[in-house]
């Protein structure tokens, strides 16, 4: 089953994945350890390896069990004690077929606990640590305990206060050593960009690849939101991410866009067991150095100028919406919806809330929350960016840049090689970057005093939907399951669904012909148009 799985998954978008992650990962075990596994080692599997694999991991000490439902406490309780309460971690480790496996187990376990994220952060964590790309005053979760040096393209040894144990000799939990299965691949290219400034490159061709995809990558502690203060801090970063999302997609819609498709985001990953702030890209392979600069300049504006005061508006405004949306759907939300974010939340130690509680508290926080801290946190999110330029303050830690291109000779103009990508990013941290000019989005196009005029000389009304193709007229005056069609009385048609699953919610989709034409054939000002259209996507 193992290696039929190994065989559906063995795509070139798997692939990628790989290259990154191991790029990405590259100071821990991460790295090198996908679920998969390694075909060699699965080929030769036996019944007691697998045994004995499942009894050393899989043991109740090291389960936690979610259940989300409509059910009695008390009963399931009961229930989990009597069909779970006779096993034990001692009873699933004497079955270990395997005993000279016994001493190995026991050195991982121990090796698990001692200096790594598994145990300093979270039980739900991986027992790694990572190379944290962090600001000046954000510490190390783990800067006090063990420091892996490194001494070479392979080996890293690690210094130990007298007092701590010598776990880390028995067991390599980071899988820093050569291993004879190790893949035959060296992911330890760093380069410096100026003093003090060091990226991890890496290039991944093959001829399968279609397109230029580029990745640049920080990893960051989680922070637990578990109060008002961390609650604010995370609300400002959604409305950074959210102002630079719009920016990047305007980019890209334009007439000679240099990517294909770009998103920047920060996301917090329990199986990683870190925060990480990534930029993924795609482009024309002959157009990645000018997607490169156009993408990292973006991103360098809105670290160093921030949002506008309009975009603060806006994005906020859009937040409180969408927690106030999912608080009007209450019970409605599905079980599993439910059971994967409370599983993720408690993962990562944050506080977990009810949809009506997550609203009052960003309600409440929103009141408040200023343009300066937004700024702040903007400029955090792009700190590993906006610190690549000689001169910046920067981050501690390493910035991971991967890039995925279809295999080209030197000489053409899609080539890139790891030099060249460091070359671009260093000039895309040197272009001067202006703030962002405030647009003003008017909320309403029409005053409400207009509109009532309006109304009282054009009194709306409906009419009967009306067909040529042979269905029957719709009446005006009742509504039709599961889909009602009529007409306004100035010729508008419309159709409506009735969806109950969403309480709260609806959507809007209003097609007229127009556009930049319209504002010629019917004397528009200039971009009076696209004015319109954003105040209706944006002003709601």
């Amino acid at each position: 089953a193992v290696l039929s799985e190994m065989t559906m998954v063995n795509t070139i978008e798997y692939r990628v994945e790989c290259q990154i992650l191991s790029t990405l990962h590259r100071e821990n075990r991460l790295a090198k350890r996908f679920p998969i596994g390694k075909e060699s080692l699965i080929q030769k599997w036996d019944r007691d390896d697998v045994k004995t694999w499942h009894r050393t991991h899989y043991r109740p000490d090291n389960v936690l069990l979610y259940i989300v439902g409509d059910l009695d406490p008390q009963y399931v309780q009961q229930t989990i004690e009597d069909k779970f309460g006779h096993l034990t971690a001692e009873k699933q480790g004497s079955e270990i077929a395997l005993p000279e496996l016994k001493g190995d187990a026991s050195d991982l376990a121990d090796a698990v606990v001692g200096n790594t994220l598994k145990q300093r952060q979270s039980w739900h964590y991986p027992p790694v640590r990572h190379d944290f790309c962090v600001v000046e005053g954000v510490k190390d979760l783990l800067d006090d305990e063990t420091k892996l040096v490194e001494t070479g393209d392979l080996e890293v040894v690690e210094k130990k206060s007298e007092d701590e144990s010598s776990i880390g000799s028995i067991y390599d939990i980071h899988l820093q050593k050569p291993y004879s299965l190790d893949d035959k691949v060296k992911f330890l290219k760093e380069a410096e960009l100026s003093p003090g400034k060091v990226i991890r490159p890496h290039i991944f061709k093959h001829e399968l690849l279609q397109n230029f995809s580029f990745h640049l990558f920080a990893k960051r502690p989680v922070e637990p939101i578990k109060d008002m203060a961390s609650f604010r801090r995370s609300l400002a970063r959604r409305v950074c991410l959210a102002a630079l999302q719009i920016r990047l997609n305007v980019g890209g819609r334009s007439d000679d866009p240099a990517f294909t498709f770009v998103e920047f985001n920060q996301l917090d990953s329990a199986r990683e067991g870190c925060a990480v702030c990534s930029l993924d890209m795609t482009a024309d392979p002959p157009r990645w150095r000018e997607a490169v600069l156009k993408s990292i300049s973006e991103i360098r504006k809105l670290g160093i100028h921030g949002v506008t005061p309009g975009e603060m508006e806006r994005y906020a405004s859009a937040l409180l919406t969408d927690a106030e949306q999912l608080a009007a759907q209450g019970d409605m939300i599905s079980h599993g919806d439910q059971l994967a974010y409370l599983m993720e939340t408690v993962a990562n130690g944050h506080t977990f809330m009810s949809p009506e509680q997550s609203y009052a508290v960003t309600e409440q926080a929103l009141s408040t929350l200023t343009l300066e801290e937004v700024n702040r946190a903007a400029a955090e999110l792009c700190s590993h960016i906006t610190g690549l330029n000689d001169g910046e303050l920067t981050s501690t830690g390493k910035v991971v840049a991967v890039a995925c291109a279809p295999k080209s000779s030197d000489n053409d103009a899609a080539f890139v090689d790891d030099d060249m990508l460091c070359q671009a990013i260093r000039e895309a941290c040197t272009i001067e970057v202006e703030p962002v000019e405030d647009v003003v989005v008017p909320h309403t196009l029409v005053t409400p005093a207009e509109l009532e005029e309006a109304m009282k000389a054009n009194p709306p009304s409906w009419e009967s939907g009306q067909f040529s193709d042979g269905t029957p007229n719709t009446p005006a005056d009742r509504i039709t399951r599961p889909f009602t069609l009529r007409r306004l009385s100035n010729g508008i048609r419309v159709g409506i669904n009735q969806n109950p699953a969403e309480s709260q919610r609806g959507h809007l989709r209003l097609v007229a012909p127009g556009g930049r034409d319209a504002e010629r054939r019917l004397g528009f000002k200039s971009g009076s148009l696209a004015v319109g259209a954003r105040a209706m996507q944006e002003g709601g």
